[in-house]
């Protein structure tokens, strides 16, 4: 329950943010304004805020609970301070600051004298902080102004193809007014570089496929960024472990109509299962030219192959990998639902607030999944019932490929991509190796 002096302070935190970005009144921010918050938010807290998260703070999306302290937090902290409480602190009421401890044995006129000092004291303090903090606001804002996107370059081009694959970065930096120049490769702040201030080329590798955005940045300014599809060539299979995943042909998984690889096969790479097991990856990413994220269908069927020890819950998560934007659909045991949390192309959901049971399956055995999303409101089937919907709150994107994370390891009989007019977009039963679909 947020309170009306909470809910001022609120929008005091909202106001301060919207002055520090320089974008004018959060009420006509775009999504794209909003995302570019949520990267320097998470650039300069650590804290990852969804661009829902982020609508819901300043009144864009209708939400009834308050906003974590995690959320509060990182507001502020982008802002300068501590903490929420530390922000509260500074626009609590004056009757709050003044007022005396009940029981207190004083007289009238000691009473009122003490207010008086203190009241002289507090317009002193106050116009002190007054003017420091206008100084420090106004040294902040001038050592600070947004760099023009116009005086940087920035693009990239990959040097071969597959996976893993190095990406040249082509820039230049040289109206920076500070050394601090990075290049980041995704949304990711953990994936920054820095690279010379007068330097021109910089390359990266990246290990996985998929669609990112490219970054340039200056000091905490993101000053030019682009897209950057890295496609799979088939499905790419890989065992994630720091700081190189581990590799397998697809050829060898996929076999008799099945996608999976076998624990055998992990195991003899000289990776162990226990005490906490790998998580194995299924990708397949590649440009679908004009089927775009507000109207198709996705049908697919899996299960998880590994129940021991700390794999329990079997957790699955199957991602629909889109320009800028992403589907992430979870399944667990039935027991395990209560960690699950769904995003849908900017729709948020975590089991803590909502309803997510329907979720949970025994994953042990095959399990059918259906995705339908017609105009923007999208539909979750498991085993032919109901699980979930939603409307989705972005702009429709490009679907640009599918993706399955399994903990321990796990199989996948079928994928089917379709248009709402029933044609198929992509389809993979890995019953044959085709022209178009190699297998590596």
């Amino acid at each position: 329950m947020v309170t009306q002096q909470e809910d001022r302070q609120l929008s005091q935190c909202c106001r301060l943010i919207e002055a520090k970005v320089g974008w004018g009144s959060g009420e006509g921010w775009s999504t794209h304004d909003f995302e570019q918050l949520s990267e320097r938010i998470a650039e300069q807290t650590g804290v990852a805020l969804s661009v829902t998260t982020l609508k819901r703070v300043w009144g864009r999306v209708k939400y009834e609970s308050a906003p974590t302290t995690t959320t509060l937090n990182a507001l502020v902290q982008f802002i300068g301070y501590a903490n929420w409480q530390a922000f509260k602190n500074t626009s609590q009421p004056e009757s709050d600051i003044v007022s005396t401890p009940a029981g207190a044995s004083t007289s009238v006129s000691t009473r009122s004298t003490r207010r008086t000092t203190l009241k002289r004291w507090g317009i002193w303090v106050g116009l002190l902080l007054g003017l420091v903090g206008g100084s420090v606001f106004f040294l902040n804002n001038a050592s600070h102004r947004p760099l023009s996107p116009d005086s940087f370059s920035f693009s990239s081009e990959p040097v071969t193809t597959g996976i893993p694959n190095s990406v040249v970065f082509h820039y230049d930096a040289i109206a920076s007014p500070t050394d601090s120049v990075f290049i980041q490769q995704s949304w990711d702040p953990r994936r920054r570089q820095p690279v010379p201030k007068d330097g021109h080329e910089h390359t990266s590798i990246y290990y996985h496929p998929g669609y990112f955005r490219a970054k340039l940045v200056i000091g905490n300014q993101i000053v030019q960024e682009h897209n950057l599809l890295i496609p799979s060539e088939g499905w790419h299979v890989a065992v994630e472990q720091d700081p190189v995943p581990v590799y397998f042909k697809a050829r060898d998984v996929i076999q008799k109509g099945i996608l999976s690889l076998p624990v055998t096969m992990i195991q003899q790479q000289n990776m162990s299962m226990q005490p906490k097991p790998p998580g194995v990856r299924y990708r397949y990413v590649r440009e679908f030219k004009g089927f775009r994220n507000d109207n198709f269908t996705l049908e697919t069927r899996l299960k998880s192959d590994y129940k021991q020890g700390s794999s329990i819950c079997q957790n699955v998560t199957i991602m629909i990998l889109c320009q800028n934007e992403f589907f992430s659909i979870p399944l667990s045991a039935k027991g395990c639902v209560g960690n699950l949390s769904i995003y849908l192309a900017g729709h948020y959901a975590e089991a803590k607030h909502t309803d997510l049971s329907a979720l949970g399956a025994d994953l042990s055995q095959w399990v059918d999944v259906q995705l339908d999303v017609r105009d923007g409101h999208a539909t979750l089937l498991i085993g032919g019932k109901k699980a979930y919907e939603a409307k989705l709150p972005t702009e429709a994107k490009e679907i640009v490929g599918i993706g399955y994370d399994f903990e321990g390891t796990g199989s996948v009989d079928f994928v089917r991509f379709t248009k709402p007019s029933g044609e198929v977009v992509f389809a993979d039963n890995f019953d044959s190796i085709t022209e178009t679909d190699s297998h590596q």
